[in-house]
């Protein structure tokens, strides 16, 4: 059984296969949301790019973080990195093109679920 496995997890926990579904469907909203950034020349558009880059990575990272015992807390103060870093990634590309913005901002919903969840395994979990 995998550290993950072993957690006591709240009710209200998404099924296993939602959060793969979740990723490949907001990741596809942002590669495209990224291809309309760099077919725009406007004003804060490398400031967007980047944005978006530095909430991928971190996002990702964050896997590498959750995965392991004894970091609960350091997951979940992460995941509020992510959600400020996925935040200021809508804002900033929404300022350069609506409809890059509107793609990404789902991703604010998934990853603050995923920061309340974080949180709710801390709390269930006190000592892992």
């Amino acid at each position: 059984m995998s550290f993950f496995e072993s957690l006591t997890k709240p009710s209200w926990i998404p099924p296993d296969w939602v959060f793969p579904a979740a990723w490949f469907s907001l990741w596809t909203l942002q590669a495209i949301a990224l291809v309309v950034l760099l077919s725009s020349d406007r004003n804060g558009r490398n400031l967007a790019l980047g944005l978006l880059g530095a909430q991928f990575v971190t996002a990702v990272l964050w896997q590498a973080v959750i995965f392991g015992p004894g970091r609960l807390t350091l997951a979940a103060w992460w995941l509020v990195l992510v959600l400020v870093l996925v935040v200021a990634a809508t804002v900033a590309a929404w300022q350069v093109s609506k409809l890059a913005g509107a793609l990404i901002a789902p991703t604010i919903v998934w990853v603050s679920v995923a920061t309340v969840l974080g949180f709710a395994l801390l709390k269930l979990n006190p000592n892992a």
